[in-house]
């Protein structure tokens, strides 16, 4: 994006948007639309020289039977209320679906997620919330201690799998097998293939929030990391890159370390490693969308496991 569309679309979202929300914090727009190095696509949307509507997408590869297709993630997507009820929300999603395979979405609730099945897009997967629980909880709101008491006997009950194993926290990313990016997910499974550089912006150049990158390591060789933050009294899972046949030990490892952790994803396939790392799980409110204009295409998204981690897409977009 230019810089004069930079400056459209803020005072779009300043005037639509109540205070607060995190795409009006310093520096949010530049790093989500500018900085990127997957690329951004934001379309505008202009009726009678009014601009009506916005709608960012973060184009992302996904490896579907060894084949790259191109799909693109939604951001932000806002319709002027003035001009609401005239499908302008609809065409800016339909237009996506002209230039990539796929459309992915998160529904952050049931009634985002209805708009989206009116769309055609499919629930790709419920999200799930994961919690490691690594120390006796503190007394505190009944449904959550409930869970971390759980969890905890959990923890203290799953036999070590980390025997070997050593952590360190890092400030940058750091340098791992190109295996712990292409091998996340089982066979079968699909998901976004993100790289270094994604990982780089996405959390070491945050513009407010101070990520860091948890490695493990065996015998000084990496076996893959764990991107965290600080929220309250406990740790942050918001993304993991490690082979899919290593990630029970690094999961357990990170959170041995310096656990308690919590976090989100969707994905039956991240489900079993959570549960084998000795994580306690159970569903979230909100659920990944997809469609594709590909009837071929579309048929993955009703037949596969699909995996993402949820990281913080409420709170950095």
């Amino acid at each position: 994006m230019t810089p004069s569309e930079t400056n459209v679309l803020r005072s779009f979202l300043a005037t639509h948007y109540r205070s607060g929300r995190p795409q009006l914090r310093p520096g949010c727009l530049e790093w989500q639309y500018r900085d990127n190095p997957d690329g951004c696509d934001v379309r505008f949307c202009h009726v009678g020289g009014r601009l009506a509507g916005v709608s960012g997408f973060i184009p992302c590869a996904i490896v579907a039977d060894g084949v790259r297709r191109h799909g693109a993630f939604s951001t932000n997507t806002l319709v002027d209320p003035s001009f609401r009820g005239r499908g302008i929300g609809r065409a800016m999603h339909e237009s996506r679906l002209k230039d990539y395979d796929w459309a992915l979405s998160s529904g952050q609730s049931p009634a985002n997620a209805r708009l989206y099945r009116r769309m055609g897009f499919l629930s790709v997967g419920q999200y799930r919330q994961c919690l490691a629980q690594t120390s006796l909880p503190p007394l505190g709101l009944r449904l959550r201690f409930a869970r971390e008491m759980v969890s905890w006997l959990r923890w203290r009950a799953r036999p070590g799998h980390d025997a070997g194993l050593s952590v360190r926290i890092d400030e940058t990313v750091p340098d791992v097998p190109a295996a712990c990016y292409a091998d996340r997910f089982a066979n079968g499974a699909i998901g976004p293939t993100w790289t270094p550089d994604h990982v780089a912006w996405r959390y070491a150049g945050h513009p407010y929030f101070e990520y860091r990158f948890a490695v493990v390591v065996r015998a000084s060789s990496p076996l893959g990391f764990a991107v965290a933050r600080r929220h309250e009294d406990r740790w942050l899972l918001v993304d993991l890159y490690a082979r899919h046949t290593d990630q029970v030990d690094v999961l357990r490892a990170v959170a041995r370390a310096i656990g308690p952790f919590a976090g989100q994803f969707t994905g039956a396939a991240l489900d079993r490693v959570f549960r084998a790392a000795g994580w306690m799980t159970w569903p979230a409110s909100n659920r990944l969308m997809g469609r594709s204009n590909d009837p071929a295409l579309q048929r993955l998204l009703e037949q596969r496991s699909w995996c993402f981690f949820g990281g913080d897409s409420d709170a950095d977009r």
